[in-house]
């Protein structure tokens, strides 16, 4: 694998949290101690009824069970404490203390990370979990101490999915120039210039407004986030691509981390396998209650035929990626998903 590249300026950005968002992190420190007692501060950027959010309540309640109340948790949830970024850079600089993000947004911090949004890699959640809790998968986590930041595990975002509220989409030519909004991640803006959209990426907090309005026609992401956002409100149309499985990589700054006595923490990390094991079994059954309750929402399933005309104009993305990280890593996730 290639090096980490060093970041610019690090930990300091000039759209840090704007003024007020900086004044509240600064407010609420990073670990809050009460004498003997820990309060993690654990933001992040999803509804209080996704599964992410439902895995840190779990946390919760078992750390303070666990440890007699010695570490609780105290959660920030729908982009309360800034964006994905910000809540990363918020872990670095230590004014937020635990947060779990798309993993696409991590690329802006370790280029590595990009080697997971090669679209249509994966192909089922088995091949996913042998990357993911394997060597490969644990060396991404190990790799983000280079910045300040220490990866715990991977929680579940899910199969990403294509939305709009214009047409059924059944094909890269019903996309043609159509309005697209994408995360924050050069891989995924090619990726879909290359399918034929004009993608442009937005905050995820801002995207709900930005659909309502008619900023975006398309958006992508899972169909429970699709949900749990209420995004059936202003997007009809779901086209069933499963075109890159997007893992939420649960992060911990890493002084606070190491603050923690031998016996807390492992208590402590055998309650984040615990709660990783907790939220993907949520994770994969809320797929399907999403699309049961979503009455009026198109869902489109592509033929075999109809998903390959997407998925081979990836051979540039895939290129592209393999010149900007090294092709060792894509290469060792391509042989582990065939393995």
């Amino acid at each position: 694998m290639k090096t980490l590249t060093a970041l610019p300026g690090r930990f300091v950005r000039k759209t840090l949290l704007a003024s007020g968002l900086a004044a509240l992190a600064f407010s609420l420190g990073a670990p809050t101690m009460a004498g003997a007692q820990t309060v993690l501060k654990a933001a992040h950027s999803s509804a209080t009824t996704s599964t992410g959010h439902h895995a840190l309540e779990f946390m919760a309640k078992e750390l303070k069970e666990k440890t007699d109340g010695r570490i609780t948790v105290q959660i920030f949830p729908s982009s309360q404490l800034g964006s994905e970024r910000e809540q990363i850079e918020s872990i670095q600089l230590g004014n937020l203390d635990m947060s779990f993000v798309s993993s696409a947004v991590l690329g802006a911090f370790n280029p590595q990370f990009f080697a997971l949004d090669i679209p249509f890699m994966f192909k089922d959640r088995p091949g996913v979990y042998r990357v993911l809790d394997g060597k490969i998968g644990k060396d991404l986590l190990d790799s983000l101490g280079q910045v300040g930041i220490k990866g715990l595990t991977y929680w579940e975002n899910g199969f990403r999915q294509l939305t709009n509220n214009v047409k059924p989409i059944r094909s890269p030519a019903d996309l043609e120039g159509m309005k697209m909004r994408t995360m924050e991640n050069e891989v995924h803006i090619a990726a879909w210039k290359a399918e034929g959209a004009n993608p442009a990426p937005l905050a995820f907090g801002e995207l709900f407004t930005a659909l309502q309005q008619g900023t975006f026609d398309a958006q992508e992401g899972p169909i429970n986030l699709f949900y749990d956002m209420k995004f059936y409100e202003v997007q009809k149309y779901i086209t069933r691509t499963n075109h890159v499985y997007s893992p939420w990589p649960l992060l911990i700054n890493p002084d606070v981390y190491n603050s923690f006595s031998d016996e807390d923490r492992a208590i402590f990390d055998q309650v984040v396998l615990d709660a990783t094991a907790y939220q993907r079994d949520l994770a994969v059954k809320a797929d399907e209650h999403a699309v049961e309750n979503m009455p009026d929402v198109q869902i489109i399933d592509l033929t075999p035929e109809e998903h390959a005309a997407f998925a081979n104009r990836m051979g540039p993305i895939q290129d592209m990626v393999k010149e900007k990280i090294g092709p060792e890593i894509v290469d060792a996730i391509v042989a582990e998903i065939n393995g």
